[in-house]
């Protein structure tokens, strides 16, 4: 919460609550500690536009069980490296014009 000063409050029922529901979709449901959290303003353009582009990634897919893991797995060195990968290439969303 932005307090009227600029400065910021977090709840630690919030903290709780995001460490309680994160443990509650990992496999054995494992006790999270929190190590460190910050808090600042959200960043938003100069402009207020959005700015979609090559600094965003996003994958759809209709077989995301049988496609997911090569999918995540090309996306990933492409990503790491800034090549984008041949496999790909037909699967763009550019195709759409």
């Amino acid at each position: 919460m932005v307090n009227s000063d600029n400065t910021y409050t977090v709840y630690d029922k919030t903290v709780k609550g995001l460490l309680d529901e994160a443990s509650a979709v990992l496999d054995g449901n494992p006790r999270l500690q929190l190590a460190s959290y910050a808090v600042g303003p959200k960043p938003i353009p100069g402009d207020g536009e959005p700015v979609p582009g090559s600094v965003l990634h996003v994958a759809f897919s209709h077989s995301g069980a049988t496609l997911g893991l090569i999918v995540g797995e090309l996306l990933a060195k492409e990503i790491h490296s800034g090549i984008p990968h041949p496999m790909l290439a037909t699967f763009r969303a550019n195709r759409f014009g």
